[in-house]
């Protein structure tokens, strides 16, 4: 009985000293995302409704869009859209229709007429004034 007390003691000393096994912990962390809408109150029997995000207002007064100048292939010349004024609209919508014009291309909804020595488009209350260098367009 003489061999008990060293072989308890070199036991406790192997797993106190990290002679064991070593434990590991994984913590998971979930973020959550919450989100408050606040609705209108309805009137019982209604339905209630929703509106589309309205695009910025675009000034009704003449604004000047520049021009556009196209190089044909090949050498065939070019084309050039000059004094692009929008009343209505947009430059960028009033360059994309004057491009398809340039091109010889109608947009839809939009009417093309000759005035003086330049071009009158309208849509509407939408005008699109030019003056046609070079070649190109949209009227017969």
């Amino acid at each position: 009985m003489v061999l008990a007390p060293p072989l308890i003691a070199a036991a406790v000393l192997a797993v106190g000293c990290g002679g064991g096994k070593t434990k590991t912990e994984t913590v998971v962390s979930t973020q959550t995302v919450v989100r408050t809408v606040t609705t209108p109150p309805t009137t019982p029997g209604t339905t209630p409704t929703t509106t589309a995000p309205r695009p910025a207002p675009v000034p009704s007064a003449p604004r000047s869009c520049g021009r556009i100048d196209i190089t044909y292939p090949n050498g065939e010349g070019g084309s050039s859209a000059v004094s692009i004024v929008a009343t209505g609209l947009g430059c960028g919508d009033a360059r994309a229709v004057t491009r398809a014009c340039q091109r010889g291309n109608h947009t839809s909804g939009w009417s093309a007429r000759r005035r003086g020595s330049g071009i009158v488009m309208t849509s509407g209350s939408r005008r699109i004034t030019f003056l046609l260098a070079g070649g190109g367009g949209c009227l017969p």
